[in-house]
C-alpha cells in the first residue's frame, strides 16, 4: 500500500490558521474571521429610520449617512480588536465572506431605497405610509442584519437572493 503524499499547507491556509488563533478570545470569529461590531454601522442607520415618521427633519440624517466598507468601518472604530479585524478579513473563506458581502451591499442598498421612498412620501405629506416605509425599512435590516450575524458566526449556509429581493419591496 502506497503512502498519500501530505501537501504542504498553503501560505493562505497557514495565514487562515494563524489569524484563527490570534481571534480566540477577540472580537474577531475564529471560524469565519469576521467581527459583528460592523453590524453597528448599519444599527445607526436603522435607528434613524425608525425615528423619521416622528421627526421627518432627520430624513437628512439618513440622507448624510454612508455606507462604509469593512475595513474602513474598523479603521475608525473603537474596538479593541480592530486592527486583527482588518487584517483577518481578506482571509475569511469564501462560504462566509462571499455571502456576508452580499448582505451588506443588500443592507446598503435597501437603505438607498428606504431613503428615497421616505423622502417620497413625506414630500407628499402621507405620514401612514411614512411609517410604514420606516418600520418595514427597520424589520427587513434587521433580518438582514441577523443573516449577516449568523455568518459572521460561522453559519455558512447561502443566504437565497430570492428571498433578499423580496425584502427589496417596500
Amino acid at each position: 500500500m502506497t503512502a498519500t503524499p501530505v501537501q504542504p499547507a498553503s501560505d493562505t491556509d497557514r495565514r487562515y490558521r494563524e489569524l484563527s488563533g490570534r481571534a480566540v478570545g477577540s472580537n474577531v470569529n475564529e471560524t469565519s474571521l469576521l467581527a459583528t461590531d460592523y453590524l453597528n454601522h448599519i444599527n445607526e442607520v436603522i435607528m434613524l429610520l425608525e425615528i423619521v415618521p416622528d421627526a421627518p427633519e432627520c430624513l437628512d440624517d439618513c440622507k448624510a449617512w454612508q455606507p462604509l466598507e469593512y475595513t474602513e468601518h474598523f479603521k475608525n472604530s473603537g474596538i479593541a480588536d480592530k486592527e486583527l479585524a482588518i487584517e483577518a478579513y481578506p482571509f475569511s473563506p469564501p462560504q462566509f465572506k462571499d455571502p456576508f458581502d452580499r448582505l451588506v451591499r443588500e443592507m446598503n442598498r435597501l437603505v438607498d431605497i428606504s431613503i428615497k421612498r421616505l423622502d417620497l412620501v413625506l414630500a407628499e405629506g402621507n405620514e401612514d405610509q411614512a411609517r410604514h416605509v420606516a418600520a418595514r425599512a427597520s424589520q427587513n435590516l434587521q433580518d438582514l442584519i441577523g443573516q449577516a450575524s449568523a455568518v459572521i458566526h460561522g453559519e455558512d449556509h447561502v443566504v437565497d437572493q430570492a428571498q433578499i429581493d423580496a425584502l427589496m419591496d417596500l
